[in-house]
């Protein structure tokens, strides 16, 4: 059953078109990766998504449910975002970093509780980072900062967690560590996650679908598992120019 079906999706930034009539569908237990160029609009679709922009027209939908009816709050418990830059300037620890993922589940005047910090301790566990609990998040290297991120959004506890190009600061290590936590917190919780990735061979070895945006609409569409090298080299050959793939351990590697 799909979890969430995005439906003919038109977005702008004042006059200008970004995203045409994108539909797309996410399942849970489903890892997702939108390819592109820049300026094909994988960003903007990840915003309309969770409901940071209203699109021009079109619906996505959770559980048959307009995502664009909820409140803020509301949309916050089914779907997470990671932005590529976090905005936490400012000295804090990092199990505080961790409980924001608790504030669209408190009121007003409410702040987290012992039990919240509790939880928030045993997620930096399940991810296998709570020694860091009690650091200053500032202080942290980009790849911890970023298994940090993912943890508070684990917090959040939304089915739905959206991720735009979490791997674009980090070095080749910790690219892979991160990208393969993400997919492993995503099986593990039974999550459905949307990712936006540069490059295509990360897309390949992490995630279950791949979705290829070009002139600001859907172009390509389909799984790592069930695609042979040809159609590959026709897909991303029209997008990155002429490419060589060749095949290492049941897995797709792309040469440019």
């Amino acid at each position: 059953m799909d979890l969430m079906k995005v439906e003919n999706i038109r977005a702008r930034y004042d006059k200008e078109l970004i995203v045409d009539d994108i539909n797309l569908t996410m399942k849970s237990d489903e890892f997702i990766a939108l390819l592109g160029l820049n300026g094909t609009g994988k960003t903007t679709l990840l915003k309309v998504i969770c409901g940071l922009l209203k699109p021009k027209s079109g619906k996505c939908l959770i559980n048959g449910m307009d995502i664009y009816e909820f409140s803020e709050k509301q949309r916050a418990k089914h779907i997470s975002f990671m932005p590529q830059r976090h905005s936490i300037v400012y000295d804090t620890k990092v199990l505080d970093v961790v409980l924001m993922g608790v504030t669209p589940y408190l009121g007003v005047f409410e702040s987290p509780t012992k039990n919240h910090r509790e939880m928030a301790y045993n997620m930096l566990k399940k991810m296998g980072i709570e020694k860091f609990a009690e650091e200053n998040f500032l202080h942290l290297s980009e790849g911890q900062k970023q298994l940090i991120i993912i943890t508070r959004n684990l917090m959040q506890n939304s089915e739905i967690m959206l991720f735009d190009e979490p791997d674009s600061a980090l070095d080749f290590n910790n690219r892979h560590m991160v990208l393969s936590k993400i997919r492993e917190v995503i099986k593990n919780e039974n999550k459905s996650g949307l990712i936006t990735l540069h490059d295509p061979n990360m897309a390949l070895n992490y995630c279950d679908k791949i979705i290829v945006l070009k002139d600001k609409k859907k172009f390509a569409d389909f799984y790592t598992t069930n695609v042979d090298r040809e159609f590959l080299i026709e897909v991303f050959t029209k997008i990155y120019g002429e490419i060589e793939i060749i095949k290492h351990k049941e897995k797709y590697l792309i040469i440019k």
